[in-house]
C-alpha cells in the first residue's frame, strides 16, 4: 500500500444518508439500524446532560456499519500506521450535530452549564465526510471508541505527521498562514445556526497536507495517547480548534504542533465542545 493512499470504508461511502448507515449504491453493506430514526427518540436530559433514548440500546452499544475512511502513511523513520482521514465520528452523527443533543440550549433562555456528551452507552468510532466529528468527548471514552473497532488512539507524533505532511510544514496546507483554509477562530457557522461551531467533517477541502487527512489541523483538537512522566493521569490535546482559547488567537497558535495539557486532577471529567479525537493503528 503507498505511503498515503485514502482507504474509503462503508461509512465514508454513505455520505448523505443517516450517518454511518449502509452504501446502497451496491457497495454491499446494509445499515445496520435506521440512524435517524434512532437519533429522533432521544431526550435532551439537562441534569445529567446526555441524550437519552426511550427505545433500549442496542446490543453492544451503537456501531459504524463499514470500515472508517483512513490513511496510510509513513514516519521519517519509515514506520507505516494507518489513522482516520476524518476526525472521528459517533455512529448518531449527522450533517448537523455530532449526536443528538449535541446542539441544545434550554427553552427557557436559561444557560446551560457544562457541555452536552453524547448517550452513555457503548459507541464504536467512526471515520466519514459529511457529519459533525464527535466532541465533547472525555479522553476515556474516546480511547475506548477506537478500540472497539480495533484500533487505538493516535500518538502525539502520529497526529503532527498526519498534519504536517512528508515536508514538515507548520500548518496542514503550507508553511505560512492562510484564513479560510481550516476551521480556526471561528470560522464556521452552520446553516440556519447563529453562533460558529466545529464543521462536518471534511468540510474544508484545503485543510490537508495532501495525503487524504482532513482537518488534523482546526476544527476540532484532538486527543492523543500521549503521557506525562511525571503525572501519569495528566493528558494532552493536540492540533487547534474552531473555538480561540485563552490567549491563542494569533496565527502562530494554530500551528500543527500547538498542543495543550490537562493535569490529573482535571484530566479524567473533561469534556469540552472543542475537544475530539481520531483513531490509529499500526500499519502491515
Amino acid at each position: 500500500m503507498r505511503s498515503s493512499e485514502l482507504i474509503l470504508g462503508t461509512a465514508a461511502l454513505a455520505m448523505g444518508l443517516s450517518a454511518c448507515g449502509g452504501d446502497d449504491g451496491g457497495g454491499g453493506s446494509e445499515p445496520v439500524a435506521d440512524m435517524g430514526a434512532v437519533a429522533e427518540s432521544f431526550t435532551c436530559n439537562t441534569a445529567t446532560r446526555r441524550a437519552e433514548s426511550d427505545q433500549p440500546a442496542p446490543a453492544g452499544g451503537y456501531a459504524c456499519a463499514g470500515e472508517p475512511a483512513f490513511v496510510t502513511l509513513t514516519t521519517a523513520r519509515g514506520r507505516t500506521y494507518d489513522i482516520f482521514a476524518y476526525e472521528a465520528s459517533h455512529p448518531l452523527a449527522s450533517a448537523d450535530d455530532a449526536f443528538p443533543c449535541a446542539h441544545f440550549q434550554p427553552e427557557d433562555g436559561s444557560t446551560l452549564v457544562g457541555v452536552m456528551q453524547a448517550p452513555d452507552v457503548d459507541a464504536q468510532a467512526c471515520s466519514q465526510a459529511g457529519v459533525r466529528p464527535w466532541h465533547s468527548v472525555k479522553w476515556d471514552t474516546a480511547k475506548a471508541s477506537c478500540e472497539a473497532i480495533g484500533w487505538r488512539l493516535c500518538t502525539k507524533d502520529e497526529l503532527l505527521r498526519s498534519c504536517q505532511g512528508p515536508d514538515s510544514t507548520a500548518y496542514a496546507f503550507g508553511r505560512q498562514f492562510e484564513g479560510g483554509k481550516c476551521n480556526f477562530r471561528e470560522a464556521y457557522t452552520g446553516p440556519n445556526a447563529e453562533d460558529p461551531s466545529e464543521a462536518p467533517a471534511g468540510q474544508y477541502a484545503e485543510c490537508t497536507a495532501g495525503e487524504g487527512v482532513f482537518d488534523a489541523n482546526g476544527n476540532l483538537w484532538e486527543w492523543s495517547s500521549e503521557r506525562d512522566a511525571n503525572d501519569n493521569r495528566a493528558r494532552y490535546y493536540h492540533g487547534a480548534g474552531w473555538k480561540t482559547i485563552a490567549q491563542r488567537h494569533q496565527d502562530e497558535a494554530q500551528v500543527c504542533d500547538v498542543e495543550s495539557r490537562l493535569p490529573g486532577l482535571s484530566a479524567a471529567s473533561f469534556a469540552s465542545e472543542y475537544v475530539g479525537f481520531r483513531c490509529c493503528r499500526d500499519g502491515e
